[in-house]
């Protein structure tokens, strides 16, 4: 008992040692075991079969739902923010007003307006010659034109004959705003269009609007209104109040 007491110190480090000498032999025969049953790498390379993509359609639909919405209409004939305007017709019945204003203008009708001049005759007084005149297909009296001179109405001058100068077979005419030189005869006159006059229709008044020109100004639901172009298909109304301006096709909505 007296050796255990002044050495027991020793004797515990001498049985830790031989604990860790024995878990290094043992750790090193479990290292060559398990060498042993580690697989050698394979020498040739695999060939998985390819992958199958994944349908993503639903979810790129979505995505793009999500990037891109639909743009919120405030117009239209829809009346969370457009309360409807009903009126009574002459007969009682009501009428739903969905537009008012020049929106609500349809142009049913162009009319295009002519210059026409024509050679009527020789006045028998020399290189003098009788012509129709119309502007704006509004019908002029006639007119007598001499060969060089300005004429009466301002729109051309005879610049030459052909045939008798009593009696002439056609007539050379300059035209003074385009300064072209065109050719009339008894038969074939010079003719173009110099304008349109219009035919509207305004329902909510159930109201026609016929013949008008441009510069002609008319009153819708107590506001006053400008026609400021007329072609053949289409119209351009100003607003008299605001200067704002609605374009009406033929035929058609503004």
């Amino acid at each position: 008992m007296q050796f255990l007491k002044k050495h027991y110190e020793k004797i515990i480090l001498c049985l830790v040692l031989l604990s860790l000498a024995a878990a290094a032999i043992w750790m090193g025969n479990a290292a060559k075991e398990l060498t042993g049953e580690v697989s050698q790498p394979p020498t040739a390379p695999r060939n998985p079969k390819p992958l199958v993509p994944l349908n993503l359609t639903t979810d790129l639909l979505a995505l793009a739902q999500i990037t891109n919405p639909p743009p919120v209409v405030f117009s239209g004939e829809h009346n969370l923010f457009n309360p409807v305007t009903w009126r009574r017709k002459a007969n009682g019945t009501l009428l739903k007003i969905l537009k008012t204003g020049p929106d609500a203008l349809s142009l049913t009708n162009t009319t295009p307006l002519y210059t026409v001049i024509a050679y009527d005759h020789p006045s028998g007084n020399g290189a003098v010659y009788v012509m129709s005149i119309q502007v704006h297909s509004a019908k002029r009296p006639l007119e007598y034109a001499k060969l060089g001179e300005k004429t009466k109405s301002g729109l051309y001058i005879i610049r030459g004959v052909e045939g008798s100068v009593d009696n002439p077979t056609e007539l050379k005419l300059e035209i003074l705003d385009t300064q072209e030189t065109v050719v009339v005869t008894t038969n074939e006159p010079y003719r173009r269009v110099d304008g349109y006059l219009a035919d509207m229709r305004y329902d909510p008044e159930s109201r026609s609007l016929l013949k008008m020109r441009v510069n002609e100004t008319f009153t819708l639901d107590n506001d006053q209104y400008k026609i400021i172009e007329i072609t053949n298909n289409l119209v351009r109304v100003q607003s008299v109040k605001n200067t704002k301006i609605t374009m009406i096709k033929l035929n058609g909505n503004p």
